[in-house]
């Protein structure tokens, strides 16, 4: 009959049963991922990127079954990111049609930038009022990354830096209500932006940003101007006419290793 000493050693003596049957919890996760296709994040990401430089153009099809190939996910999965897509007003889900790329008007466009002129007035107004000096070093440090982005040519990233700078703004100002009416106007412009903007042109500098962040921080009437003029030469930059449909391959959109596994 064993002893409780061999017992003991008889334990210790045995691998781990989680660890040895399973692997790390790190390996089991990468083991769920291999299994399920393509992450609904990063999905997500390639689907708005190929939106913002143009290689899916407004009203485009995306077939689900289509996509559910090229990302090896599962219908349902696939859904998920539309529906977020379709939230943020990218993607339209129309009855038996499934989902398309949007393209908002050019009546929109103007209507959009006109909404964010008087709201964002009372942003950069409420900003002065409240900020601290945490605040404006948490704009600063924003618009240092928001540079990098835009030195290393990255669309999607600079594209949405760019309205997180103006929701920051939003957010110190303290008005809860206005965050959530911008939030949804940011939104929009950047499908504006990325649908209007001319073809292999680059997001906005962030100069302007810069500037911003400087008057804000030194508490300056002017900053309210430097708002409204900034809006409006994003505005004044872009192409508002009509474009044509045209036909898109998705697999040719989504080739070239930009499947996320």
């Amino acid at each position: 009959m064993a002893t409780a000493t061999e017992k003991r050693d008889s334990r210790a003596a045995r691998p781990a049963k989680s660890t040895a049957r399973h692997g790390s919890p790190a390996a089991r996760r990468l083991r769920r991922t291999a299994a399920n296709g393509a992450d609904t994040a990063a999905v997500y990401e390639q689907i708005w990127t190929a939106i913002t430089d143009h290689s899916l153009p407004p009203e485009t099809r995306l077939v689900e079954g289509r996509l559910c190939e090229i990302f090896g996910l599962g219908r349902a999965r696939l859904r998920q990111v539309l529906q977020r897509l379709a939230h943020e007003r990218v993607v339209t889900l129309m009855p038996n049609r499934g989902a398309t790329v949007s393209r908002p008007s050019v009546r929109e466009a103007r209507e959009v930038f006109a909404a964010r002129q008087v709201l964002e007035a009372g942003t950069v107004a409420g900003f002065i009022g409240s900020a601290t000096r945490a605040d404006c070093k948490r704009l600063h440090e924003h618009v240092a990354r928001e540079q990098a982005a835009w030195r290393q040519g990255d669309r999607r990233a600079s594209l949405k830096s760019s309205g997180e700078f103006h929701l920051i703004i939003a957010e110190i100002a303290g008005n809860q209500i206005l965050v959530d009416m911008l939030r949804d106007l940011v939104s929009r412009s950047s499908l504006i932006i990325a649908v209007y903007q001319a073809p292999g042109a680059r997001c906005c500098p962030p100069d302007e940003h810069r500037e911003l962040a400087l008057a804000l921080e030194r508490r300056e009437s002017r900053a309210v101007g430097l708002m409204v003029r900034h809006l409006d030469q994003v505005r004044a930059d872009l192409r508002l006419e009509e474009g044509l449909e045209k036909s898109i391959d998705l697999r040719s959109v989504f080739s070239n290793g930009r499947r996320a596994l």
